[in-house]
């Protein structure tokens, strides 16, 4: 599966502001720093999450962006069909449609079971996961 860089920085983007959800707004200069991310577009990138209704951005000085809602209500199936578009389909050719295409019901097949594994996916579940990484001490011998 492909995921745009514009998908990829938003997840990325999100995912800093979910590490940080309920302690005030972060400006983008940070977000651009922690997650190497050009800060042009990432510009670009909040402002379409912000009008989408996932991050709450206040301009000025003290201004930055958090996360509009609970880290756990937003999956990755959401964030990418706001970045890239909600017709993120696999794309196949038109066949026949009296005759079964086992091909064509492997793609469709394909995109359900992704569609089902970002939807399980939630920010939360990053955040977490990231906790639990930052934790374990490997130890080599």
């Amino acid at each position: 599966m492909r995921v745009s860089s514009r998908a990829d920085y938003g997840v990325r983007a999100l995912f800093d502001l979910a590490q940080r959800f309920n302690q005030g707004l972060v400006q983008t200069r940070e977000i651009a720093y922690r997650q190497a991310i050009p800060e042009a577009y990432l510009h670009q990138v909040l402002g379409t999450l912000n009008r989408a209704g996932l991050v709450r951005s206040t301009r000025g000085p003290l201004g930055g962006h958090a996360i509009a809602r609970d880290p756990i209500g937003i999956n990755l199936y959401e964030i990418l069909a706001v970045l890239d578009g909600p017709d993120r389909q696999t794309h196949t050719r038109v066949v026949d449609e009296d005759r079964f295409d086992v091909v064509l019901a492997t793609w469709h097949e394909l995109q359900s079971r992704s569609e089902e594994f970002l939807k399980s996916i939630t920010l939360a579940l990053l955040v977490e996961r990231q906790r639990v990484t930052e934790s374990t001490v490997n130890y080599v011998i």
